[in-house]
């Protein structure tokens, strides 16, 4: 059977690509390596408590925000319950050598007010700051419809950096990890970042947060509910060997089972890293090979999930960003674990009952388990002892930081292995292909016909950044112009 597009991935942005392509009246297949669709996103359970794993909340959801407006373009929005954080302090920092809080409210007017409160000899500063967010956040093709689409990548790529911009900053260095704790989200260090695509992320969740009843996995329900409306057709347990190319560009894919399925269309959501062994020799050009091969990715993590024997209901929400001292946030894994910083979120916030599970999210380096990497789906012998070693580890992290969790006990843990296994992320990125400051990342539109990419690798992280990236990549292919008069339309 033959199909007019084929997504290899079924990711968040595959999903939306999917969507939005079926939708057009093409014929549409998905394809997802794995068993299940986005399992990165879709959340499990373990001992009766629900966990997301790649899923915890959203900026720009709010009213007049992007996402919103994404969500009614999509039928999402009739397909989901919503639930805000909490005005007076949605994310928090916490210094864990004097155990301060600095918690931020919803809203850029509000930030500034209570940072201008706190901090008052740097008012100004402040305000300037926050109004290069306000004027940077949706600076960016789909966030704004009205933004020229000829200069899409520019702003993000250069600049100043984050950590140039907060030097001003220094003589309050709790002021300066607040400002810069949203790095995490991201995976990139703030020298390496440009302000503006820290602007993207940040800015988002300053506008408003909102968490979702059910977590990734509804969210994930309501695309597969979307999508059989749409007639897609989804292939999980489906291994893509590589894509076909004719005489006019790409002519389908083929599987590692030697399945081939005809496409004139083909929109690939893996690393882009990955994309040059889907094709022969010689199909592009050198340089372009050799650029995504070398494209920098972000730092990866361990992610552990934890059952508590009472309720932390201080984490109803919110989150916690976690660092030892004040100073610029440094979420690298440069460090002995123990020193890192870290994020902390309830798990199940949505549901009626208490919150009885914690997720906690350390940067961590692939050379850390570079040594039990082994093909095939099982590990070398001693892999589980150590996972055993470095959970203990993060629970007494946890219990040191946040002693408000009741007896947390560990039940789950990933590691830069589980990303190489679901995602594959080069070295268990868990961000995959990070927006360096200097660094271009590919666009959506390639110069191989019918071959187009999509994916956090083209705009941000997140999953406002999956869906934008999805929306540059339907644009390239049935149009911007036609695209964006449709989203003007659900205003």
């Amino acid at each position: 059977m033959s199909y007019d597009s084929i997504i290899i991935g079924a990711g968040l942005s595959g999903l939306t690509c999917a969507l939005l392509l079926g939708r057009s009246g093409r014929k549409v297949l998905v394809l997802e390596q794995n068993a299940h669709v986005a399992p990165l996103v879709r959340g499990f359970n373990r001992n009766g408590l629900y966990f997301d794993s790649g899923f915890h909340y959203a900026g720009g959801l709010g009213d007049d925000g992007p996402l919103d407006l994404f969500f009614r373009h999509l039928g999402l929005a009739g397909k989901l319950n919503l639930f805000p954080f909490a005005q007076d302090g949605f994310d928090g920092l916490r210094l864990s050598a004097t155990g301060q809080d600095f918690f931020l409210p919803v809203g850029l007017a509000n930030i500034e007010t209570v940072l201008s409160d706190r901090f008052p000899q740097a008012r100004e500063k402040i305000s300037a700051f926050l109004l290069e967010v306000s004027s940077r956040w949706r600076n960016f093709p789909y966030l704004d419809l009205d933004v020229d689409l000829a200069d899409f990548g520019i702003k993000v790529v250069h600049g100043m950096s984050l950590q140039e911009r907060l030097r001003e900053f220094e003589p309050w260095p709790q002021l300066q990890g607040i400002l810069s704790m949203h790095s995490l989200l991201y995976g990139l260090p703030p020298e390496s970042v440009s302000v503006s695509f820290n602007a993207v992320v940040a800015g988002s969740y300053y506008h408003s947060a909102h968490g979702i009843v059910g977590g990734g996995r509804s969210l994930i329900n309501a695309f597969q509910d979307l999508l059989a409306e749409a007639d897609v057709e989804i292939l999980c347990n489906k291994d893509v060997a590589g894509v076909l190319t004719g005489n006019h560009g790409v002519s389908g894919v083929r599987l590692t089972s030697g399945e081939e399925f005809p496409a004139g269309e083909v929109v690939a959501t893996l690393n882009p890293g990955l994309l040059p062994q889907l094709f022969p020799p010689g199909t592009f050009r050198p340089a372009y090979s050799k650029r995504l091969i070398n494209l920098r990715q972000t730092s990866s993590a361990y992610i552990g999930f934890f059952r508590t024997r009472g309720t932390s209901e201080f984490l109803r929400g919110r989150n916690l960003f976690i660092q030892s001292h004040p100073g610029i946030f440094n979420g690298s894994a440069d460090q002995a674990l123990e020193e890192r910083s870290f994020y902390v979120t309830g798990a199940d916030q949505g549901s009626s009952g208490g919150i009885n599970g914690v997720v906690c999210i350390v940067p961590a380096r692939y050379d850390e388990v570079s040594c039990w990497q082994a093909p095939g789906p099982g590990r070398p012998e001693g892999y589980i002892a150590w996972k055993k070693e470095i959970g203990e580890r993060l629970l007494t992290m946890l219990k040191k930081s946040c002693p408000e969790i009741s007896e947390p006990e560990l039940v789950e843990l990933g590691t830069p292995l589980t990303f190489c296994r679901y995602s594959r992320a080069n070295e268990g990125a868990v961000y995959g292909t990070g927006h360096w400051l200097g660094q271009y990342n590919p666009h959506p539109a390639t110069r191989l016909p019918g071959l187009f990419l999509s994916g956090q690798a083209v705009t941000a992280p997140g999953l406002l950044g999956a869906i934008t990236a999805a929306y540059l990549t339907c644009g390239s292919i049935l149009g911007h112009e036609h695209l964006r008069g449709e989203l003007r339309t659900c205003r």
